[in-house]
């Protein structure tokens, strides 16, 4: 059997390999001495080639995982020589050793890559995408009562806008919120006090909070900024240049109404990630609402830089107009 878990979302990814292994252990071999990791950066053909093809001691069979091998092996002969293997010596062997490839990241050209285009058409081949905005919340739940937690309904989206899709940061915050706790319910004020979010994650989740009119939720995703020292100049800069691109976007879709998100970068000389991100965010406004937010923000860049108003003041009562 040939397992492919790959994809941007390690702690997923990480957590169905882990939930693979702890599965081989209860039913195969509890001693784990059939259970093989190889790091792939360092693994040599002839190493791979002596591990899969072991028989399994006193045990039904041998996992075997091979963790980021393309894209951290220089070699492209081992490559070659994995999927040559692959494709003479495994097919027919569904009930022989197991082996598990873990990949944190895509190679440039998928299509290029013989191994990952080999891997990729596995029966048990699954990508692990950063979740949807509107997929934390489902997953949050699930995952603090998988831990022995309880929160409110109220403090769940509180507590994805904050952190974002940022699994590895949110299952350190759900740590520290259940510890907290100590068996009582996670409430909205224990994730006020507790929980700050990244800067790069507090634009996107800002913006969807003015997007959204949440007048609490911006001014706490500020508050935290302010708390980190965020420089406000450069606060301010990020958020203009993401209303700007928000506004060239939408100017763009009234133009054309199904223009596809490769000629969007095309035209505006942007990256197709951050037009995918734009894109998540921009349905939420109005062409005016965008305009009229993008003018006060310089509005606000021109009243600190001449020291008219404190600037905490101006990012508030931006907030409060919304």
């Amino acid at each position: 059997m040939i397992i492919f878990l790959y994809g941007q979302d390690t702690y997923r990814s990480t957590q169905k390999l882990e939930e693979l292994k702890a599965k081989f252990m209860r039913e195969v071999d509890a001693t784990g001495m059939n259970l093989v990791s190889l790091d792939g950066a360092k693994l040599k053909f002839e190493e791979f080639n002596q591990q899969v093809k072991a028989s399994p001691f006193l045990a039904r069979k041998r996992m075997v995982i091979i963790k980021n091998l393309i894209s951290e092996n220089k070699s492209k002969e081992i490559q070659k020589e994995i999927v040559s293997l692959l494709d003479k010596d495994w097919k027919n062997k569904e009930d022989d050793n197991i082996l598990i490839f873990w990949e944190s990241i895509k190679p440039k050209s998928e299509s290029k890559n013989a191994l990952w285009k080999r891997l990729s058409k596995e029966k048990f081949a699954q990508e692990f995408t950063p979740l949807k905005s509107y997929d934390i919340n489902s997953w949050l739940e699930k995952e603090i009562k998988n831990r022995g937690g309880k929160i409110e309904k109220a403090a769940i989206p509180l507590l994805a806008a904050t952190v974002g899709n940022d699994l590895w940061q949110m299952s350190n915050e759900i740590s520290k919120l259940i510890n907290y706790a100590q068996d009582k319910i996670i409430t909205n004020t224990d994730v006020d006090n507790l929980v700050k979010a990244k800067f790069d994650d507090n634009i996107f989740n800002l913006v969807d909070a003015l997007g959204s009119k949440n007048k609490k939720l911006a001014l706490k995703l500020l508050s935290d900024q302010f708390s980190l020292d965020t420089n406000e100049l450069e606060l301010l800069g990020t958020l203009i240049w993401q209303f700007r691109n928000l506004l060239l976007i939408k100017d763009l879709q009234n133009e054309k109404s199904n223009i596809s998100q490769a000629e969007i970068a095309k035209k505006l000389g942007i990256h197709p990630f951050v037009i995918l991100k734009s894109l998540e965010r921009v349905k939420n406004f109005t062409f005016e609402q965008l305009k009229s937010i993008y003018g006060q923000l310089l509005q606000i860049d021109y009243k600190i830089k001449t020291g008219a108003m404190k600037p905490r003041l101006l990012f508030d009562l931006l907030i409060a107009q919304i």
